[in-house]
């Protein structure tokens, strides 16, 4: 249908909504904002969309029975959703009853929520059964199809989400004191909680990143920022839980996950965790190159994430969580110029053994008073929902060169990049120049590094370089040096002929045949070091076993150049070949050359 013309029609009356007189105004009975309510929450959800949605008409006064029962079962059957044979309650997903449990269940919460309604009451089993097998096109009416997806979604006030003809749970509960009034105070009113972070970190700019991060949080719970804080001091009593405790009101103490470590986040059935706003991670300890340091940083960069709640099969979730670590020690862990952690270093005279321990513990107390206070705690909140951020502030990038706080750039100078270094380390210990593509798998698994990209940059970054090269009869891609060499199906490297004998580089013998090489360094490493318990072929990888590639006379090299058969034994052992070093050609067959 097209609507043309309106204003030809019908009378449009201009009126300023200034100029609207209040007592004009229609008044909402008891039962009209009873329905009200109910039609806000059901748009909320998302629902009202639906075809089957029968469209609402005009409210009176007061209810029909019709549609004070019609009212009522909507609310019943918003209470669970069902999967496998199984109600779950959309308040607490744990929750699970069978048929005889929500049969008996639903006629108590009737009557608490209906008290002395004598028509809810006698027709308490016929909303009952209607909500449990009614298979009618609204999906209002009825119990719904859980999809299996549970997740926050904050300022939502409907507790259950239709999503694709499915209901997901809303884990997002509004904190109570929101439901109060702000006082009316002036800006200059002493608050216990910022004098106690001006007690407890010295710096004003990172107090101020750290009160636009929680603030930000708080005016934006339907997004997530990209980093993190991580609070740390070696002294314990510095205040680093207490501001755990003071964001966990604010958020809600129901909307907020406190773990021990980061293992609870990590581990397969993460979902719980994972289903809250705020998460509270006390002595963390992260690894950037282990497999729980990169899962975190995918959940606290993500907006998406898959998770497997117990029960039920993997799923994939919105992710809105915000997350604050604590520790005690000195996180020497993290990367050089890590983007995912503002780190704040709190040791102070206030902490349990210093000389200022008295004023901080009773600067501690008003803050557990005023958070414990709903009043004082909507008044910190109103603060912080007025609060604008600092220019220097982004919520999806840290900004490491202007916001790095002293900890951050100590650690970024001691580190360098610790990946890169236990990475050249290992290659050096085997004497490995050339790394065949092939065997990605088995390094990125050992260094718990993320990906192949991960590798790649990780050895362009030490001067490696991608090449194809030919060596067991066919063409391999493999990473090198920049400076390896190879020439005539040979390559230098000093590193290894030394294992041969300390004069080797003296003498010049370092040049190996490309085969040999290979097994020596890179295949040693691979079944000594990367792939323990693992058969990775049954050629063996010491350069002296007796194997096919047993060079202990010297048939693999090292040899003096690339194009020469005189090799280290055959000075070392005191059986010299002839002064001139004997060189080959296409024709020359190698049986007559060897020593």
């Amino acid at each position: 249908m097209c609507i043309e013309n309106v204003t030809d029609e019908f009378d449009v009356i201009e009126t300023s909504y200034d100029e609207t007189v209040k007592d004009e105004l229609p008044y909402l009975s008891k039962w009209q904002r009873a329905e009200l309510s109910a039609l806000e929450q059901e748009m909320a959800s998302g629902v009202t969309w639906h075809p089957g949605v029968a469209h609402p008409e005009p409210c009176k006064q007061k209810p029909t029975a019709a549609n004070l029962l019609n009212q009522v079962q909507r609310a019943v059957a918003s209470w669970y959703v069902q999967m496998d044979n199984k109600f779950i309650d959309t308040r607490n997903k744990e929750s699970r009853l069978g048929m005889p449990e929500i049969n008996k269940m639903i006629p108590i919460r009737l009557a608490e929520a209906y008290p002395g309604n004598e028509t809810v009451a006698k027709n308490a089993s016929k909303l009952s059964a209607a909500a449990i097998f009614a298979t009618g096109p609204d999906p209002r009416m009825s119990f719904g199809i859980y999809s299996g997806k549970a997740y926050p979604a904050p300022g939502n006030p409907s507790t259950r989400l239709f999503r694709q003809n499915m209901w997901d749970i809303n884990t997002w509960h509004k904190p109570a004191y929101r439901n109060l009034a702000p006082t009316d105070f002036a800006s200059g009113t002493p608050c216990a909680f910022t004098e106690m972070l001006e007690f407890a970190i010295s710096k004003a700019a990172e107090r101020d990143l750290l009160l636009d991060w929680i603030s930000w949080n708080l005016q934006n719970e339907h997004q997530k920022p990209t980093w993190s804080i991580l609070l740390y001091s070696e002294a314990k009593g510095t205040g680093k839980s207490t501001i755990g405790e003071v964001l966990a009101a604010l958020f809600g103490p129901e909307n907020t996950a406190p773990v021990n470590g980061i293992q609870k986040l990590t581990q397969r059935f993460a979902a719980d965790v994972l289903s809250k706003k705020l998460v509270l991670a006390e002595e963390v300890h992260i690894s950037s190159h282990s497999t729980d340091g990169n899962a975190l940083k995918d959940l606290i960069t993500n907006t998406t994430i898959s998770v497997e709640p117990k029960y039920q099969s993997v799923v994939s979730i919105p992710q809105t969580s915000c997350f604050l670590f604590t520790t005690n020690h000195k996180p020497l862990w993290l990367e050089g110029g890590e983007r995912r952690y503002y780190i704040i270093e709190m040791d102070h005279e206030g902490q349990a053994q210093g000389a200022l321990n008295n004023e901080f513990v009773n600067l501690v107390g008003r803050v557990k008073r005023q958070i414990a206070n709903g009043q004082a705690l909507r008044d910190l909140y109103e603060l912080l929902m007025r609060r604008i951020q600092s220019p220097k502030f982004d919520p999806k990038n840290l900004k490491f060169n202007l916001n790095a706080t002293p900890i951050m750039r100590e650690l970024q100078a001691l580190s360098g990049n610790e990946g890169d270094q236990v990475l050249e380390a290992l290659l050096q210990d085997y004497s490995v120049a050339i790394i065949p593509s092939q065997d990605f798998p088995e390094l990125i698994s050992h260094l718990r590094l993320r990906n192949a990209n991960s590798l790649r940059n990780t050895l362009s970054r030490m001067g490696w370089e991608e090449r194809r090269l030919r060596y067991q009869g066919k063409q391999h891609r493999v990473w090198c040096k920049q400076d390896v060499i190879v020439e005539n199906k040979r390559t230098k490297n000093a590193s290894l002929a030394l294992t041969f004998d300390e004069r080797a580089e003296e003498l010049g013998y370092v040049w190996f045949d490309l085969d040999y090489y290979v097994h020596a360094s890179w295949r040693r490493l691979l079944g000594e070091r990367l792939s323990k318990g693992k058969q990775i072929d049954k050629e063996p990888y010491a350069a002296n076993d007796g194997g096919p590639f047993d060079n202990s006379n010297g048939n693999f090299g090292p040899f003096k150049n690339s194009t020469t058969f005189l090799r280290l034994q055959a000075i070392t052992t005191g059986s010299r070949p002839a002064e001139d070093d004997l060189e080959w050609d296409d024709n020359t067959p190698v049986e007559a050359l060897s020593f």
